[in-house]
């Protein structure tokens, strides 16, 4: 599986519980307006593409492994918009993991 398959498989994903849209232009990622039917005022701008996606994520593996990969990250996305602080409307992916930010990166 190429990147941009993977972060299309993500984003189908991500989308049967978020409303999203399309960040603004000339912002990679996606606008989260609500998760589970919940609205998530202001909408939050994840930041990510097929290269964060797979820097993140590793190399693709089997199916079975990658489907767990993305539940994984799923679950980190919802657990980082369930704590973070008034005014982290964004959220970054990195090597890392997930982290929340006030401001674009």
């Amino acid at each position: 599986m190429d990147p941009q398959e993977r972060y299309d498989r993500f984003r189908s994903a991500l989308g049967f519980r978020a409303d999203l849209t399309d960040a603004a232009a000339g912002t990679p990622g996606l606008a989260l307006a609500a998760l589970d039917g919940e609205p998530i005022e202001p909408p939050v701008q994840l930041h990510v593409d097929a290269a964060s996606l797979t820097e993140h994520l590793g190399a693709p593996a089997d199916d079975d492994h990658e489907a767990a990969r993305l539940q994984s990250l799923l679950a980190q996305i919802e657990e980082a918009l369930l704590v973070r602080e008034h005014g982290q409307d964004h959220l970054v992916l990195d090597a890392g993991g997930l982290r929340t930010a006030t401001s674009a990166p």
